[in-house]
């Protein structure tokens, strides 16, 4: 048992004397006010942590009694007995183990404090909107709410103060939605506050919140509840690092494991929590590589949570039920970032396949040098690379999405995996040389394009422009054109060549008359009687160049025209003027012919037949008029045996 603490004995006797003189009224007036200072709750010395906060808050200009005593003299009085008795207990060891005080509302809405409240409608709090009225009239929850329900008397050194665990009591407390016509539920994220309107950049990347929200992302598909789960930390994992029983017994204290763990020594989290998905979770947040510098994925960065890819998968539906297995969706792609991305995920491991494969035939060729006898050269050396090596291609190959976590990361891993593979062959012998890192992006855009969002371009199926076949791997890898070259930034991928800048380097040299098939393709392959007999009178010995030369710059048919009469001066004096134009009429007669048939036939019919006169037409008749004319007789008879 404590002694009593006769010191303050004497205080106690001051107090119950000044107390109990009511005639004298002059020394009741002083005996109050000197017992109500801040600085006389001190006595106690157990209120010396809140005296301490009350001393650099933002309340530190109002005296303790102004809010723990309510407004008015009975309250006062009755506040001042009750400290009396608070005062008495602890000179007596009787008190509790817990310091406790209640503030009433009425003392914070007394005249001069904050009486206007409740009318000022929203603030900010943080990137929160916060509106008093809500949560002190009428709320939601049918519970009565008051103003220490949030604002609590000392958290972390403040006094009076509101933390976010406060608002997460009721705002994520798990309850079923509202069904009440035009009510919100608690937890809908937009109750508080609305996307951030500003640009959100991410290292190179940046996006805008509004745009998810505009196709219906929900926001915890990124933003997720972190802090469910019972993250299970085992004793035995103690045992691991701590051998001393004083220090085993503190495991219960996790106010000092997490501060003397990851504050002051930065332990990570998942060497005490039990967790299953170790190498996911490090490629994920772009640590765990050796050699290499950590590099989170955007997504991590974004604070997307596995559960915004992998959906729930049972018994073949996705559905969130109990028991589910949880697998990668791709769809998820499109769910979040809209039309234009399907088919990124597969482009990333495409490439990771092809880095992977070379990177791990060049650390098996060290492995199998090291299972040689070396005169010369330093072994050791040689298997502390491949240790390197082996350590950061065993923690791509153990992530298992194929460079989908983070592909920058991946890449530095396999990158430093080759180059210590390099290192360790030219360590046993200095005339070794490993091939060239097959690593990624194969086409590096100055943008960053080919960074994450186009990569493989060179790969896609050929497309057109301007109507001609257009491969991307000629112009990327060959020719290493750049993205902006031939697209702008804003509007995204916007086409902005025009075809004369194709002609400064397709026409550069106009004897090359072969060139002219590569963009050309389907005027070649009419010429060339690839779809059938070529026409002996379609001068098929000439080359292109033979009618179409001086006319690059235009790219115009007008020439063609003008040159006949270099060829056929000796058969006319104007052959072009007598002759072209009824050549290019008797070229396309056939056609025309056709297209008058086809106005009576069925649509279903007619369609596909519109078609293939499109493409000859596109492919100028006269190049092979025998053809066309040919192709369109059994058209015709198509037509007719219907």
């Amino acid at each position: 048992m404590r002694r009593p603490r006769l010191g303050r004995v004497l205080i106690l006797l001051v107090i119950v004397a000044a107390t109990t003189i009511s005639v004298g009224g002059g020394g009741t007036f002083i005996a109050l006010k000197a017992t109500t200072t801040p600085q006389f709750c001190t006595t106690c010395h157990l209120m010396q942590p809140y005296y301490d906060s009350w001393a650099t808050s933002s309340h530190s200009n109002v005296t303790c009694v102004d809010c723990h005593f309510e407004p008015g003299l009975l309250e006062t009085i009755e506040g001042k007995m009750q400290a009396v008795v608070m005062l008495t207990k602890y000179l007596t060891n009787t008190e509790g183990t817990k310091p406790w005080a209640e503030v009433s509302d009425y003392s914070c809405m007394r005249s001069g404090c904050h009486s206007t409240r409740l009318l000022q409608g929203e603030l900010d709090y943080g990137r929160v909107r916060f509106d008093h009225r809500h949560h002190l009239v009428g709320f939601p929850k049918g519970k009565t709410l008051r103003c220490t329900s949030c604002h609590s008397q000392i958290v972390q050194g403040d006094h009076v103060s509101v933390t976010p665990t406060a608002c997460f009591l009721c705002h994520f407390s798990g309850e079923p939605p509202l069904t009440g016509s035009g009510q919100r539920h608690i937890n809908d994220c937009n109750l508080c506050h609305g996307p951030p309107p500003d640009e959100i950049r991410l290292g190179d990347f940046s996006f805008r919140h509004s745009d998810y929200l505009e196709r219906g992302v929900q926001c915890d598909s990124c933003h997720g509840d972190v802090t469910r789960g019972s993250g299970e930390v085992l004793r035995v994992r103690c045992r691991s690092c701590h051998n001393v029983v004083e220090h085993l017994e503190r495991f219960d204290d996790t106010e000092f494991i997490h501060s003397h763990h990851v504050t002051d020594h930065a332990v990570s989290c998942t060497d005490c929590h039990q967790g299953t998905h170790g190498a996911p979770t490090q490629v994920y947040r772009g640590i765990g590589g050796t050699g290499v510098e950590d590099n989170p994925s955007v997504m991590y960065s974004a604070r997307v949570t596995c559960t915004g890819c992998h959906r729930p998968l049972f018994a073949g539906a996705r559905v969130p039920v109990a028991g589910a297995t949880y697998e990668a969706d791709l769809l998820a792609c499109i769910d979040c970032h809209g039309v234009g991305f399907e088919g990124m995920a597969e482009a990333w491991q495409a490439e990771y396949r092809q880095s992977f494969a070379g990177v791990s035939e060049a650390v098996g060729e060290l492995q199998e040098m090291l299972g040689e006898e070396w005169e010369e050269g330093d072994p050791a050396k040689a298997r502390r690379h491949l240790t390197d090596a082996s350590s950061n291609l065993s923690l791509v190959a153990l992530d298992k999405s194929k460079g989908v976590h983070n592909l920058p990361y991946v890449r530095s891993l396999l990158r430093r995996a080759h180059d210590d593979a390099a290192q360790g062959m030219l360590a046993l012998d200095p005339d070794t040389r490993a091939d060239p890192a097959p690593i990624g992006p194969f086409v590096a855009s100055k943008q960053g394009c080919t960074l994450l969002c186009h990569v493989g371009v060179e790969t896609e199926p050929v497309k057109e422009a301007f109507g001609f076949p257009f491969p991307h791997v000629t112009h990327l890898k060959k020719v290493k054109l750049d993205c902006a070259q031939c697209h702008l930034p804003e509007p995204h991928g916007t086409t902005h060549i025009q075809p004369a800048s194709c002609m400064l380097c397709h026409h550069k040299q106009e004897d090359e008359a072969d060139a002219c098939a590569a963009c050309h393709t389907d005027v070649a392959t009419l010429r060339s009687g690839e779809l059938g007999d070529p026409d002996s009178g379609s001068m098929l010995d000439l080359d292109c160049l033979a009618c179409h030369a001086g006319i690059s710059e235009g790219h115009s048919l007008d020439g063609v025209k003008a040159n006949c009469n270099d060829c056929h001066e000796d058969d006319a004096d104007d052959f072009a003027a007598e002759f072209y134009d009824d050549w290019v009429t008797e070229s396309e007669a056939p056609l025309v012919e056709l297209e008058k048939l086809l106005a009576k036939a069925p649509a279903e019919v007619a369609a596909p037949i519109r078609a293939e006169i499109a493409a000859l037409r596109k492919a100028r008749p006269f190049h092979n008029a025998a053809y066309v004319a040919e192709r369109a007789a059994d058209l015709r008879k198509r037509l007719s045996a219907r």
